[in-house]
């Protein structure tokens, strides 16, 4: 029985050990790039989508110009 308490002991010793917000925070890191990547590339994809390129220094021209007629 002692034996078995001084396991449980040392079991809990362990679990107790990793506890903590560090390795929390640390396992979230690759989830973060992955997240910001992600949103920069949507953000990137919608300003393509609008303005035809990327380069941004080019002069705005908007092509479809809206017109009513009377």
């Amino acid at each position: 029985m002692n034996e078995y308490l001084a396991q449980e002991l040392r079991e809990a010793q362990a679990r107790d050990k990793s506890d903590g917000w560090v390795s929390v925070f640390v396992a979230w890191i690759p989830n973060m790039i992955i997240a910001v990547v992600l949103l920069s590339l949507m953000l990137f994809g919608m300003y393509y989508v609008e303005h035809g390129t990327l380069d941004i220094t080019k002069d705005v021209v908007y092509q479809h110009s809206v017109t009513t007629k009377s």
